[in-house]
C-alpha cells in the first residue's frame, strides 16, 4: 500500500495498486439504485482491502419482501482489476426470515465499477440475485452503484 505523507501527522489517500492501476482500497459510502425493477434507492458502505477482499454492510433488515421481513448479514467477498481503473467484485450475503430465523438463502452480488481519477469517485453497476437454500435463482435485481470515499 502506498501512504503519501503530506507532512507528519496529515495523510492524504492511500491506494494500493495493482500493476500499475490506482485501485479502490478503502472504504466507501454508496448509493445503490435498482432501475430494474425499479424498486428505489439506498445507501450501502464498502470497503476493498488490498489483498483482494471485500466486505459490504447495509441496512440488516428488510421489510415487505415477496419472502417476508428478511434480515442479512453483512456481504463477504472479493474484488480485482479488470482494466485500466476499472473492477469487479462478487460477494454474498447470508438471508434469514426475520421474524422466524429460518435461513432464505443469499443475496449474490456483482459490481462492475470504473474509478474516476479526476473525481475520486467509484461508478458502475451491479446484478443481485438472491437464491433459496437449493441455490435457486429466486429474483434478478440489475441497476446501477455510485461511491465516494470516506477519509480523514
Amino acid at each position: 500500500m502506498d501512504i503519501q505523507q503530506t507532512h507528519p501527522g496529515t495523510a492524504t489517500r492511500a491506494h494500493a495498486h495493482v500493476g500499475d492501476e490506482q485501485a479502490p482500497v478503502g472504504s466507501w459510502l454508496g448509493m445503490v439504485t435498482a432501475t430494474n425493477p425499479p424498486i428505489g434507492s439506498f445507501n450501502d458502505l464498502i470497503s476493498f482491502h488490498s489483498n483482494g477482499v471485500v466486505t459490504e454492510s447495509r441496512r440488516c433488515v428488510v421489510p415487505g419482501t415477496p419472502f417476508g421481513n428478511m434480515q442479512e448479514t453483512t456481504g463477504h467477498g472479493a474484488w480485482k482489476s479488470t482494466g485500466k481503473h476499472a473492477f469487479e467484485a462478487f460477494f454474498r450475503f447470508l438471508l434469514q426470515n426475520q421474524d422466524t430465523g429460518a435461513p432464505l438463502g443469499t443475496d449474490n452480488i456483482r459490481l462492475v465499477l470504473t474509478l474516476d481519477r479526476q473525481s475520486g469517485a467509484l461508478s458502475g453497476t451491479f446484478q443481485s440475485q438472491v437464491k433459496d437454500m437449493a441455490d435457486t435463482v429466486l429474483i434478478t435485481v440489475d441497476g446501477t452503484y455510485s461511491a465516494t470515499q470516506i477519509t480523514v
